[in-house]
């Protein structure tokens, strides 16, 4: 799988006024939440890119005024969690 990388002029993160060390996290989170809101990207895929688990990427959603819309790849994605859940709660892997 490849990658892509965004370059962000160094005057513009300044005067972005995010610190430093949040940059990258703060970035992919906004980039995430406007490209689900727009429906470019479905909503496990943004999910992915902000970084978040799917609650809390569901609760910036619910702050943001975002209406969820799931897609069969959320679905399936579910569906796996739930799954690793259950083999987690199976051996022992859970309180």
């Amino acid at each position: 799988m490849g990658s892509f990388n965004l370059e962000i002029s160094d005057d513009i993160l300044d005067e972005a006024r995010i610190p430093p060390v949040e940059r990258e996290a703060v970035l992919k989170r906004e980039l995430a939440v406007q490209l689900y809101a727009r429906e470019l990207l479905p909503k496990a895929a943004a999910r992915r890119l902000s970084g978040m688990d799917r609650v809390a990427f569901d609760d910036l959603l619910g702050q943001r005024g975002i209406p969820s819309r799931l897609t069969v790849e959320d679905f399936d994605e579910d569906l796996a969690d739930l799954a690793a859940f259950r083999r987690a709660a199976g051996s022992g892997g859970l309180p």
